[in-house]
């Protein structure tokens, strides 16, 4: 789908678009899953699981080894997440004044858990921007990249899913967007993506690709002038 008009609601994946969380993350999860027997390095991660929640990742990681990995790797990776983020969490690099400047309303919807989506935006800076309008898939039935979850944050501000843009870092986001008839742009500004993910994403369904939150302001511009 193509956004041939200014949307009436802009929908924003949280890890990789809002805050730079992604390289911190895989990181974390990539020496864990590494020590219980999962050999994958932090790129390697990004990869295959960015996008994913951890325990369908602890699913998939499963399968492949033919065993679930320890419980302790859960434990290990919480706790150094609590000791990671705090001092190393920050939004990515733009997002404050496009949000200054966006002039619609806006929303999150993420696969992330209630409790540390909310964490993680506070941590950041970010979380008064959104709240109350933070979702979750724990929130819905399924997640991404099912299209639940951008339905139900379409539904809280009584706009038609073909009027709202979704920003992704992730293929599984875009295919949740466009499973819910929804626009979706795909953006690469996060330190985590690697250099073929703009083409992944368009292939995906993404209408374009912004590298930076400057070039959203182009695409949302070009929008505004074409529907004049």
């Amino acid at each position: 789908m193509v956004l041939a008009a200014p949307p009436e609601l802009v929908i924003f994946d949280c890890d990789g678009v809002l805050i730079d969380s992604e390289i911190l993350y895989c990181k974390i999860d990539a020496e864990e899953f590494t020590r219980a027997g999962y050999p994958i390095t932090a790129a390697e991660f990004a990869r295959k699981f960015v996008g994913i929640s951890f325990d369908t990742t602890l699913k998939i990681a499963a399968e492949e080894l033919g065993r679930p990995l320890p419980d302790e790797v859960t434990h290990r990776v919480h706790a150094r997440v609590k000791e990671v983020i705090p001092a190393e969490l920050k939004a990515v690099q733009g997002v404050a004044a496009l949000l200054d400047r966006i002039g619609l309303p806006v929303c999150v919807a993420s696969n992330t858990e209630t409790e540390r989506l909310r964490w993680n935006l506070d941590i950041a800076g970010l979380l008064h921007r959104f709240d109350p309008h933070v979702y979750s898939a724990k929130m819905v039935a399924r997640g991404k990249p099912a299209p639940d979850l951008f339905w139900h944050a379409a539904r809280q501000f009584g706009v038609d899913p073909g009027r709202c843009l979704v920003i992704e870092d992730s293929t599984v986001g875009v295919g949740a967007a466009i499973a819910a008839g929804m626009p979706v742009l795909g953006f690469v500004a996060g330190r985590h993506c690697w250099p073929e993910l703009g083409d992944q994403l368009r292939a995906a369904g993404a209408f374009d690709v912004a590298d930076s939150c400057e070039a959203v302001d182009e695409i949302l511009a070009r929008a505004a002038i074409s529907a004049a």
